[in-house]
Protein backbone atom coordinates (compact mmCIF):
# COMPACT_ATOMS: atom_id res chain seq x y z
CA UNK A 1 0.00 0.00 0.00
CA UNK A 2 2.72 2.50 0.98
CA UNK A 3 4.65 1.59 -2.16
CA UNK A 4 1.61 2.48 -4.27
CA UNK A 5 1.28 5.91 -2.68
CA UNK A 6 4.98 6.54 -3.23
CA UNK A 7 4.62 5.47 -6.86
CA UNK A 8 1.86 8.02 -7.42
CA UNK A 9 4.12 10.81 -6.11
CA UNK A 10 6.47 10.40 -9.11
CA UNK A 11 9.76 11.13 -7.40
CA UNK A 12 11.71 11.63 -10.63
CA UNK A 13 9.43 14.43 -11.77
CA UNK A 14 9.52 16.00 -8.31
CA UNK A 15 13.32 15.82 -8.42
CA UNK A 16 13.34 17.72 -11.73
CA UNK A 17 11.02 20.36 -10.25
CA UNK A 18 13.32 20.72 -7.25
CA UNK A 19 16.36 20.96 -9.54
CA UNK A 20 14.65 23.74 -11.49
CA UNK A 21 13.79 25.60 -8.31
CA UNK A 22 17.35 25.12 -7.04
CA UNK A 23 18.69 26.68 -10.24
CA UNK A 24 16.41 29.71 -10.00
CA UNK A 25 17.26 30.13 -6.32
CA UNK A 26 21.01 30.21 -6.85
CA UNK A 27 20.86 32.58 -9.79
CA UNK A 28 18.62 34.80 -7.68
CA UNK A 29 21.09 34.74 -4.79
CA UNK A 30 23.95 35.50 -7.13
CA UNK A 31 22.10 38.50 -8.54
CA UNK A 32 21.98 39.92 -5.02
CA UNK A 33 25.50 38.88 -4.04
CA UNK A 34 24.18 36.63 -1.27
CA UNK A 35 25.86 33.32 -2.03
CA UNK A 36 26.66 32.17 1.49
CA UNK A 37 25.78 29.52 4.05
CA UNK A 38 23.18 31.75 5.73
CA UNK A 39 20.71 31.13 2.90
CA UNK A 40 20.80 27.33 2.94
CA UNK A 41 17.84 27.10 5.30
CA UNK A 42 15.69 29.00 2.79
CA UNK A 43 16.84 26.63 0.05
CA UNK A 44 15.91 23.63 2.18
CA UNK A 45 12.44 25.05 2.87
CA UNK A 46 11.98 25.77 -0.84
CA UNK A 47 12.91 22.23 -1.87
CA UNK A 48 10.62 20.70 0.76
CA UNK A 49 7.68 22.85 -0.33
CA UNK A 50 8.31 22.18 -4.02
CA UNK A 51 8.60 18.46 -3.44
CA UNK A 52 5.25 18.17 -1.69
CA UNK A 53 3.52 20.46 -4.20
CA UNK A 54 4.92 18.56 -7.18
CA UNK A 55 4.11 15.17 -5.65
CA UNK A 56 0.58 16.34 -4.89
CA UNK A 57 0.15 17.53 -8.48
CA UNK A 58 1.30 14.16 -9.77
CA UNK A 59 -1.22 12.33 -7.58
CA UNK A 60 -4.11 14.63 -8.50
CA UNK A 61 -3.22 14.42 -12.18
CA UNK A 62 -3.53 10.64 -11.98
CA UNK A 63 -6.86 11.05 -10.20
CA UNK A 64 -8.16 13.32 -12.97
CA UNK A 65 -6.95 10.98 -15.72
CA UNK A 66 -7.87 7.68 -14.06
CA UNK A 67 -10.45 6.74 -16.69
CA UNK A 68 -8.08 7.49 -19.56
CA UNK A 69 -5.12 5.72 -17.97
CA UNK A 70 -7.02 2.42 -18.16
CA UNK A 71 -6.96 2.68 -21.97
CA UNK A 72 -3.19 3.01 -22.35
CA UNK A 73 -0.63 0.22 -21.95
CA UNK A 74 1.85 2.69 -20.48
CA UNK A 75 -0.47 3.75 -17.66
CA UNK A 76 -3.03 1.00 -17.09
CA UNK A 77 -0.98 -0.53 -14.26
CA UNK A 78 -0.79 2.66 -12.23
CA UNK A 79 -2.22 2.40 -8.69
CA UNK A 80 -5.62 3.98 -9.44
CA UNK A 81 -6.57 2.24 -12.72
CA UNK A 82 -5.33 -1.08 -11.34
CA UNK A 83 -7.56 -0.46 -8.27
CA UNK A 84 -4.71 -0.69 -5.76
CA UNK A 85 -5.62 2.81 -4.57
CA UNK A 86 -9.19 4.12 -4.54
CA UNK A 87 -9.90 7.39 -6.40
CA UNK A 88 -11.16 9.02 -3.18
CA UNK A 89 -7.99 8.15 -1.28
CA UNK A 90 -5.87 9.47 -4.16
CA UNK A 91 -7.89 12.70 -4.22
CA UNK A 92 -7.46 13.23 -0.48
CA UNK A 93 -3.77 12.31 -0.52
CA UNK A 94 -2.93 14.58 -3.45
CA UNK A 95 -4.92 17.48 -2.01
CA UNK A 96 -3.16 17.21 1.36
CA UNK A 97 0.26 17.19 -0.32
CA UNK A 98 -0.54 20.25 -2.45
CA UNK A 99 -2.04 22.25 0.42
CA UNK A 100 0.87 21.41 2.69
CA UNK A 101 3.42 22.35 0.02
CA UNK A 102 1.90 25.77 -0.68
CA UNK A 103 1.27 26.53 3.00
CA UNK A 104 4.80 25.47 3.95
CA UNK A 105 6.32 27.80 1.34
CA UNK A 106 4.04 30.62 2.48
CA UNK A 107 5.07 30.18 6.11
CA UNK A 108 8.80 29.64 5.62
CA UNK A 109 9.73 31.71 2.54
CA UNK A 110 7.44 34.47 1.23
CA UNK A 111 3.99 35.16 -0.17
CA UNK A 112 5.15 35.68 -3.77
CA UNK A 113 6.76 32.24 -3.96
CA UNK A 114 3.62 30.65 -2.48
CA UNK A 115 1.53 32.40 -5.16
CA UNK A 116 3.84 31.09 -7.91
CA UNK A 117 3.54 27.60 -6.42
CA UNK A 118 -0.26 27.80 -6.25
CA UNK A 119 -0.46 29.16 -9.80
CA UNK A 120 1.66 26.24 -11.00
CA UNK A 121 -0.72 23.74 -9.42
CA UNK A 122 -3.84 25.44 -10.82
CA UNK A 123 -2.45 25.72 -14.36
CA UNK A 124 -1.20 22.15 -14.35
CA UNK A 125 -4.34 20.48 -13.01
CA UNK A 126 -7.14 22.66 -14.35
CA UNK A 127 -5.74 24.02 -17.62
CA UNK A 128 -3.06 21.65 -18.91
CA UNK A 129 -4.55 18.31 -17.83
CA UNK A 130 -7.96 18.80 -19.55
CA UNK A 131 -6.32 20.44 -22.60
CA UNK A 132 -4.65 17.13 -23.50
CA UNK A 133 -8.03 15.80 -24.62
CA UNK A 134 -9.05 18.84 -26.65
CA UNK A 135 -6.05 20.51 -28.28
CA UNK A 136 -2.70 19.63 -29.80
CA UNK A 137 -1.44 22.84 -28.20
CA UNK A 138 -1.46 21.03 -24.85
CA UNK A 139 2.34 20.64 -24.96
CA UNK A 140 2.73 24.42 -25.15
CA UNK A 141 0.12 24.91 -22.43
CA UNK A 142 1.76 22.38 -20.12
CA UNK A 143 5.16 23.96 -20.58
CA UNK A 144 3.99 27.04 -18.66
CA UNK A 145 3.44 25.31 -15.28
CA UNK A 146 6.43 23.13 -16.11
CA UNK A 147 8.69 26.19 -16.25
CA UNK A 148 7.21 28.16 -13.34
CA UNK A 149 9.34 26.42 -10.65
CA UNK A 150 12.33 28.32 -12.05
CA UNK A 151 10.56 31.56 -11.21
CA UNK A 152 9.56 30.11 -7.84
CA UNK A 153 13.21 29.49 -7.05
CA UNK A 154 14.10 33.03 -8.07
CA UNK A 155 11.35 34.61 -5.98
CA UNK A 156 12.40 32.54 -2.98
CA UNK A 157 15.82 34.19 -3.18
CA UNK A 158 14.82 37.72 -4.18
CA UNK A 159 11.08 38.13 -3.44
CA UNK A 160 10.81 39.71 -6.90
CA UNK A 161 10.58 38.82 -10.59
CA UNK A 162 12.87 40.35 -13.22
CA UNK A 163 14.27 39.76 -16.71
CA UNK A 164 16.72 37.04 -15.64
CA UNK A 165 13.94 35.00 -14.05
CA UNK A 166 11.89 35.28 -17.25
CA UNK A 167 14.85 34.13 -19.35
CA UNK A 168 15.22 31.14 -17.06
CA UNK A 169 11.48 30.50 -17.45
CA UNK A 170 11.84 30.71 -21.24
CA UNK A 171 14.68 28.19 -21.29
CA UNK A 172 12.60 25.67 -19.35
CA UNK A 173 9.51 26.42 -21.44
CA UNK A 174 11.33 25.80 -24.72
CA UNK A 175 13.16 22.73 -23.38
CA UNK A 176 9.90 20.92 -22.69
CA UNK A 177 8.63 21.13 -26.29
CA UNK A 178 11.21 18.86 -27.99
CA UNK A 179 11.32 16.66 -24.90
CA UNK A 180 7.58 15.93 -24.75
CA UNK A 181 7.07 15.82 -28.51
CA UNK A 182 9.75 13.13 -28.68
CA UNK A 183 7.87 11.18 -26.00
CA UNK A 184 4.62 11.74 -27.91
CA UNK A 185 6.17 10.10 -30.98
CA UNK A 186 7.48 7.13 -29.00
CA UNK A 187 4.07 6.54 -27.38
CA UNK A 188 1.90 7.90 -30.20
CA UNK A 189 -0.43 4.88 -30.32
CA UNK A 190 -0.85 4.90 -26.54
CA UNK A 191 -1.83 8.55 -26.55
CA UNK A 192 -4.26 7.95 -29.40
CA UNK A 193 -5.86 5.03 -27.54
CA UNK A 194 -6.20 7.19 -24.43
CA UNK A 195 -7.93 10.00 -26.32
CA UNK A 196 -5.12 12.53 -25.94
CA UNK A 197 -4.63 14.94 -28.84
CA UNK A 198 -0.88 14.95 -29.31
CA UNK A 199 0.68 16.63 -32.32
CA UNK A 200 2.47 13.54 -33.73
CA UNK A 201 -0.58 11.26 -33.51
CA UNK A 202 -3.08 13.86 -34.77
CA UNK A 203 -0.93 14.93 -37.75
CA UNK A 204 1.23 11.88 -38.52
CA UNK A 205 1.78 12.76 -42.17
CA UNK A 206 2.71 16.42 -41.74
CA UNK A 207 5.88 18.23 -40.67
CA UNK A 208 4.20 20.10 -37.80
CA UNK A 209 6.03 18.14 -35.11
CA UNK A 210 9.41 18.59 -36.78
CA UNK A 211 8.89 22.35 -37.17
CA UNK A 212 7.95 22.67 -33.51
CA UNK A 213 11.02 20.70 -32.43
CA UNK A 214 13.33 22.81 -34.62
CA UNK A 215 11.88 26.17 -33.58
CA UNK A 216 11.83 25.52 -29.85
CA UNK A 217 15.25 23.83 -29.87
CA UNK A 218 16.77 26.94 -31.44
CA UNK A 219 14.80 29.11 -29.01
CA UNK A 220 16.01 27.00 -26.06
CA UNK A 221 19.64 27.38 -27.05
CA UNK A 222 19.17 31.07 -27.80
CA UNK A 223 17.62 31.81 -24.43
CA UNK A 224 20.27 29.68 -22.72
CA UNK A 225 22.93 31.87 -24.32
CA UNK A 226 20.86 34.91 -23.31
CA UNK A 227 21.77 34.35 -19.65
CA UNK A 228 25.28 35.56 -20.51
CA UNK A 229 24.07 38.79 -22.10
CA UNK A 230 22.07 39.79 -19.03
CA UNK A 231 25.21 39.16 -16.95
CA UNK A 232 23.68 36.27 -15.00
CA UNK A 233 26.67 34.05 -15.88
CA UNK A 234 30.24 34.43 -17.13
CA UNK A 235 32.13 33.49 -20.31
CA UNK A 236 32.89 29.93 -19.21
CA UNK A 237 29.16 29.18 -19.20
CA UNK A 238 28.72 30.81 -22.63
CA UNK A 239 31.44 28.64 -24.13
CA UNK A 240 30.09 25.47 -22.54
CA UNK A 241 26.46 26.01 -23.46
CA UNK A 242 27.43 26.87 -27.05
CA UNK A 243 29.22 23.52 -27.38
CA UNK A 244 26.33 21.61 -25.78
CA UNK A 245 23.84 23.48 -27.97
CA UNK A 246 25.78 22.56 -31.11
CA UNK A 247 25.68 18.86 -30.25
CA UNK A 248 21.98 19.15 -29.43
CA UNK A 249 21.25 20.69 -32.84
CA UNK A 250 23.07 17.80 -34.52
CA UNK A 251 20.59 15.41 -32.85
CA UNK A 252 17.71 17.67 -33.90
CA UNK A 253 18.97 17.66 -37.50
CA UNK A 254 19.00 13.86 -37.50
CA UNK A 255 15.44 13.90 -36.18
CA UNK A 256 14.32 16.32 -38.91
CA UNK A 257 15.72 14.04 -41.61
CA UNK A 258 14.13 10.91 -40.14
CA UNK A 259 11.52 11.23 -37.37
CA UNK A 260 11.53 7.53 -36.55
CA UNK A 261 11.04 6.12 -33.07
CA UNK A 262 14.80 5.54 -32.92
CA UNK A 263 15.63 9.19 -33.58
CA UNK A 264 12.80 10.35 -31.32
CA UNK A 265 14.44 8.36 -28.50
CA UNK A 266 17.77 9.99 -29.31
CA UNK A 267 16.11 13.39 -29.14
CA UNK A 268 14.45 12.58 -25.82
CA UNK A 269 17.78 11.42 -24.37
CA UNK A 270 19.46 14.57 -25.69
CA UNK A 271 16.94 16.74 -23.85
CA UNK A 272 17.53 14.72 -20.68
CA UNK A 273 21.25 15.51 -20.96
CA UNK A 274 20.85 19.16 -21.97
CA UNK A 275 19.19 20.48 -18.83
CA UNK A 276 21.48 18.78 -16.26
CA UNK A 277 24.56 19.83 -18.24
CA UNK A 278 23.31 23.42 -18.34
CA UNK A 279 22.67 23.20 -14.61
CA UNK A 280 26.24 21.97 -14.00
CA UNK A 281 27.66 24.80 -16.11
CA UNK A 282 25.72 27.37 -14.09
CA UNK A 283 26.77 25.88 -10.76
CA UNK A 284 30.42 25.76 -11.86
CA UNK A 285 30.10 29.34 -13.01
CA UNK A 286 28.58 30.32 -9.66
CA UNK A 287 31.36 28.55 -7.78
CA UNK A 288 33.89 30.47 -9.84
CA UNK A 289 32.03 33.65 -8.99
CA UNK A 290 32.33 32.89 -5.27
Amino acid sequence: MIKDYLEMMKFRISLLVMLTGYLGFYLGLRSKGLLNIDNYDTLLFLLIGMFFSSAGCAVLNQYLEKDFDTQMNRTKNRPIPSKRISPLNALLFGSILCVFGVFFIYQTINQLTAIVCLLTIILYLFVYTPSKRYSTFNTLIGSVPGALPAIGGWTAATNSINSVSWILFSILFCWQIPHFLAIAIIYSQDYKDGGFKMLPSEYPNSRHTQYHVLFFSIAMIGTSIGLYFVKAVDFGYLLGISIIGTFFLIIVTQFLKDSSHKNAKKLMIATLFYFPLMFILIILDVLDYI
